[in-house]
């Protein structure tokens, strides 16, 4: 298809020029002092029709190349060609020969032969051109007088030669034409290529000009700056992220990498600012640089599951250990017990049973956490399931004076979860506002209600109004182990969030805006697609 285009282009342009040769032509030999400029010898009138019509010719010929006709730009060229030379050889005759005005056409007539036809074709036409003009000189009344033989011998060579170099010439522009092309769609394809790459990256990708503005951006990017008119032109950094804008002006640290707090992904929750890491690469000899962004809560997060994953092995190995022989402490106590008849001592062995089951409830807590059970998923009516099992876990002491209150849930909403492991969600989550979520009034109360969050996920919010958490609090909340209760373990919100992980949702945690903390739980809707 680009040659194709190529050809007409060519076709086009010699058109042109013929036109302009030919109308130049024209106007010279009907101008007054013609005869002055140009020696027409005998022929004047008819030198003048012929140039006229070569000139009609021309334009006639322009016009219909222009609408195509035909088809085939490599019929035009033989047309084209066998015109031109037809018109050239009756210039020639008429108007003195190899020694008149008109000895420079066959010249143009060889470059735009060796144009069109290039190769093996152009020459062929070369020599019978060359063939006519001698046969012409030699034989026919092209002039009044034959010039001499050596001026013949020499013309003819010019022409051979210019022919020879036009089609080099022609071969090694459309050699470069290709060569050009091919790099055009190498470097099309490399730039398309370098799009998809940046497009998905796992890490966010600001293209940045001259100006501060926005060229080029991937979704992680767009996703972390938190601005939401992208279009396709480009956008000022300024008007994209501001704090990022105004970090930017300031100079880089040593390492190139800067920390930049933005404002809260959600605007219902406090506590809940993004940290991006940035990077910013400059690209020598180009106008644009590289903005790197990623979220460095959610680095810290991976560092800190990782780290937790490896705790968590080395803590379940430790408790399969230490399990065996705490059996055997607990039962050797209560046997010394029974032979105790000292109310003092008798107390002191109710301390060490009581905390003998409290490290025991610890170990199964942690070899449950290191060897979860599979989830046993079903269809769950939440608008039923959920009030019974409030009901049913208000018989717990703890929790029986906490006021829930569940907000109308709709018959059509339904969950794909364990039924068992959810219960134990809410037993840790109910337990928790127990423990920390009392009003300044020491009354407990807790919202819960449910909603759709799209088409595929279920929210579930449980809220209390209680102090709220602190941000270095709420930032390690569902850590293993990690407490702000002498007496808690610090695995009850670790383990509502492996449980949810288990049955395909998630779980965050926030400050309500209006006080106390907001949990909320991401579950799976029932469709077919979830049980097949």
């Amino acid at each position: 298809m680009p040659e194709m285009v190529g050809d007409w282009r060519r076709l086009w342009g010699i058109s042109a020029y013929r036109l302009l040769i030919a109308a130049v032509i024209a106007v010279l030999l009907h101008l007054p002092a013609s005869e002055t400029i140009i020696d027409l010898g005998g022929h004047a009138r008819l030198l003048r029709v012929l140039t006229l019509v070569a000139a009609t010719v021309s334009l006639g010929y322009l016009l219909a190349l222009l609408l195509r006709r035909p088809v085939q730009p490599r019929y035009h060229a033989w047309i084209q060609v066998s015109t031109d030379t037809l018109l050239v050889l009756l210039l020639l005759r008429f108007g003195g020969g190899v020694s008149g005005p008109f000895s420079i056409l066959p010249f143009l007539l060889l470059v735009s032969t060796a144009s069109l036809l290039r190769g093996k074709s152009a020459f062929v036409f070369v020599w019978i051109l060359l063939a006519l003009l001698v046969s012409e000189s030699l034989l026919g009344g092209m002039a009044s007088e034959h010039p001499p033989l050596g001026q013949l011998f020499i013309y003819v060579l010019a022409l051979v030669a210019v022919a020879v170099l036009a089609d080099s010439l022609v071969l090694s522009l459309e050699r470069g034409n290709r060569l050009a092309l091919q790099r055009d769609a190498e470097v099309v394809n490399l730039n398309a290529l370098n799009r998809e790459i940046v497009q998905h990256m796992d890490v966010g990708v600001f293209v940045l000009d001259r100006q501060n503005r926005v060229v080029l951006s991937n979704p992680i990017a767009r996703t972390l700056s938190g601005y939401r008119l992208w279009t396709s032109a480009p956008a000022a950094l300024d008007m994209v992220q501001p704090r990022l804008a105004t970090a930017l002006r300031q100079p880089a640290p040593g390492d190139g990498e800067m920390i930049i707090t933005l404002g809260g992904r959600d605007p219902t929750l406090q506590d809940s600012a993004q940290t991006l890491l940035v990077r910013k690469i400059a690209l020598p000899q180009s106008p644009y640089c590289l903005l790197l962004l990623r979220d460095a809560s959610a680095l810290r997060a991976r560092e800190r599951e990782a780290q937790l994953a490896a705790l968590g092995r080395l803590a379940a190995n430790i408790a399969h250990e230490i399990r065996n022989p705490l059996s055997v402490i607990r039962h050797a106590g209560n046997l010394l017990g029974e032979s105790v008849e000292n109310p003092g001592s008798r107390h002191l062995f109710e301390i060490l049973e009581r905390e003998t089951v409290r490290i025991n409830a610890i170990i199964e807590s942690v070899l449950e956490m290191a060897r979860p059970s599979p989830a046993h998923s079903e269809s769950i009516g939440l608008s039923d399931w959920l009030p019974t099992l409030v009901t049913q876990l208000q018989a717990d002491p703890l929790l029986a004076p906490m006021t829930i209150v569940i907000r109308e849930i709709s018959p059509q909403l339904q969950i794909y979860a364990d039924p068992a492991q959810l219960r134990q969600v809410f037993w840790n989550l109910l337990h928790n506002s127990a423990q920390y979520g009392v009003a300044e009034d020491a009354t407990m109360r807790v919202e819960i209600e449910t909603v759709r969050a799209d088409k595929e996920t279920v929210m579930v919010t449980l809220r209390d109004f209680g102090s709220g958490v602190k941000p270095e609090v709420m930032e390690r909340i569902f850590e293993p182990f990690f407490t702000t209760n002498s007496r808690g373990t610090g695995l009850g919100l670790s383990m509502v969030r492996e449980l949810l992980r288990i049955n395909g949702g998630r779980i965050d945690c926030g400050n309500h805006p209006q006080g106390g903390v907001l949990f909320r739980i991401f579950l799976p809707c029932w469709c077919l697609e979830a049980v097949e």
